[in-house]
């Protein structure tokens, strides 16, 4: 798919933020109806989640952005070294507190002098959207995976959750998305989103992918990002 349908992509994104929007009016109004004149009291995992659905509308329209830009012809990405193991131990430290209060726990597997070029805000991005649902669907554990290989820098995420639907496996590219339907569950922006970052990171020869699996190293989904070295 080369060209947007942004009319469809619009009514995706509106309504995914206006699911996490209400979600967070009506946690607020129930504070508000709760309290007695006092200090509002609050419980954490009532603020994680607020936290968490806040981000969620923040991530959507980062990932709106992105793929406006990309279809008008003014996106550029800024390509610089980066080390991995901080990239990854930045994001779970920002994360900690949704992981704990859906009681999921996370391991970080990375050579701490691992360097590779990219992209980092849209590789901070993508990890947004792909852990977050991680986090949704495992049942209690993820696992982070960076690694070198011929090449390639492989990102990959595991959880011991029931896995991917069948028609979601295998490699995604551009190419292999198909349009997308604002009536269905799975719209497939966020999957698109992750190609198109994974695409923008390219060699003379080799372009960056995604690809989706199951009975990963945790026996559940696995998503595996590989981003060739990009030459600046």
């Amino acid at each position: 798919m080369s060209r947007l349908d942004f009319s469809a992509v619009l009514a995706i994104s509106i309504h995914d933020m206006k699911n996490s929007l209400n979600m967070v009016l009506n946690s607020l109004d129930t504070l508000l109806e709760d309290h007695t004149g006092g200090p509002i009291q609050c419980d954490p995992g009532r603020l994680t989640q607020l936290r968490y659905e806040a981000r969620r509308v923040n991530d959507a329209l980062i990932q709106l952005l992105t793929l406006y830009r990309n279809n008008a012809g003014g996106f550029t990405p800024r390509f610089a070294p980066v080390m991995i193991q901080e990239l990854l131990e930045d994001y779970w430290l920002s994360n900690k507190p949704l992981m704990d209060h859906r009681q999921v726990s996370c391991e970080l597997h990375c050579d701490p002098d691992l360097i590779w070029v990219m992209d980092r805000g849209l590789v901070n991005s993508l990890l947004e959207n792909v852990i977050n649902n991680t986090i949704r669907y495992t049942q209690d554990k993820l696992s982070i995976w960076a690694r070198e290989e011929r090449g390639w820098l492989v990102l990959q995420v595991d959880d011991n959750g029931a896995g991917y639907p069948d028609s979601m496996l295998g490699r995604r590219s551009l190419e292999d998305q198909g349009d997308f339907d604002p009536t269905q569950g799975r719209t497939g922006l966020g999957l698109y989103f992750c190609a198109l970052v994974a695409d923008m990171h390219a060699d003379e020869t080799r372009r960056g992918y995604v690809e989706l699996s199951n009975r990963g190293n945790l026996g559940g989904g696995c998503f595996t990002l590989r981003l060739p070295e990009v030459l600046t």
